[in-house]
């Protein structure tokens, strides 16, 4: 279990669209990141800053069968108008924050 924690900026004044959208993700999504081996998923948001925190089974596993998911490029174009997701370009992943302390 690999533990993930992300950054992300929503676009001024789009907080309150973030969080509608996210009180109805889609039941397909859920299923995509489920099946991908996500587990204890997790958004905080901050005025425009947004942190999530994940865990996976094997990242490498969980970011190739979220690529693939039809469900999350639908997500990922639907909110492409609401949030900067600070993809890192090494990785096609969002910005990952380093892990500097756990206490399980």
């Amino acid at each position: 279990m690999e533990r993930v924690g992300v950054r992300m900026r929503l676009q001024p004044g789009k907080e309150e669209e973030y969080r509608r959208r996210h009180r109805a993700v889609w039941p397909e999504l859920l299923h995509a990141l489920r099946q991908a081996g996500c587990h204890n998923y997790t958004i905080f948001l901050d005025g425009d800053d947004v942190f999530a925190y994940l865990e996976v089974d094997n990242l490498a596993y969980f970011l190739a069968a979220m690529s693939n998911s039809d469900a999350n490029r639908r997500w990922q174009a639907a909110m492409q108008d609401i949030i900067d997701p600070m993809t890192d370009p090494e990785t096609g992943f969002h910005h990952r924050l380093e892990e500097v302390f756990h206490l399980d």
